[in-house]
């Protein structure tokens, strides 16, 4: 026969047990373990960075408290209503103004204001007729001014490009010689002033 285990044994193994399962337990979880890394995970876990964080803050505060318990009574912000009364009966209040109050009393009287120009008035309406309205700003009054601009540049490209135009048939026209074979200065020397005043006028 298989002999019977001691008492001390079965102590023994309940022991390891109860430690194996002190060990097993590890901190605590906050939603699914399973999630997959994106929005929802990351908010459990900053759910539970913020438990972790406040639970620290309650253990540091509860540790101060303990501490300022065992040194002696913590000294309030708020004093109690027995305090209170002490203060009351030690200090009575007194009947003098403070200083203050004393220099604000002692000042001269400021002087009025002097009175506002009165409003101008209103121009009466007219009567039985429906009140002016100003005309609405329209909708698209900067395209309209950007395709103005465009037109204006437009046209002035295009009175540069016939002023060319007759510049270069007018030299042509003078870059002729006459019935005797001699060049016409007087016509060039016309149309070269000409594009000078032109170029010196467009800048």
């Amino acid at each position: 026969m298989v002999p019977k285990r001691s008492r001390d044994a079965e102590n023994a193994s309940k022991e390891s047990r109860t430690d194996n399962i002190m060990k097993k337990r590890k901190g605590f979880s906050v939603g699914p373990a399973n999630l997959p890394d994106g929005t929802y995970r990351r908010k459990t876990q900053k759910i539970k960075s913020d438990l972790i964080q406040k639970a620290k803050v309650k253990k540091a505060y509860a540790k101060i408290k303990a501490q300022e318990l065992a040194a002696g009574t913590p000294k309030s912000v708020y004093a109690t209503a027995d305090e209170k009364q002490t203060q009351e009966t030690q200090e009575p209040a007194s009947t003098e103004f403070h200083p203050d109050r004393v220099a604000m009393l002692n000042e001269p009287e400021p002087e009025p204001e002097p009175e506002r120009a009165p409003r101008p008035e209103r121009r009466p309406r007219r009567e039985g007729g429906p009140r002016e309205r100003r005309p609405k700003p329209s909708a698209f009054t900067k395209e309209m001014e950007f395709a103005e601009q465009r037109r204006k540049a437009a046209e002035a490209r295009e009175k540069e490009r016939q002023a060319k135009q007759k510049e270069r048939e007018d030299m042509l026209r003078a870059k002729r010689p006459d019935q005797f074979g001699k060049r016409r200065l007087g016509r060039e020397s016309k149309v070269l002033l000409d594009r000078v005043q032109r170029i010196v006028g467009s800048s």
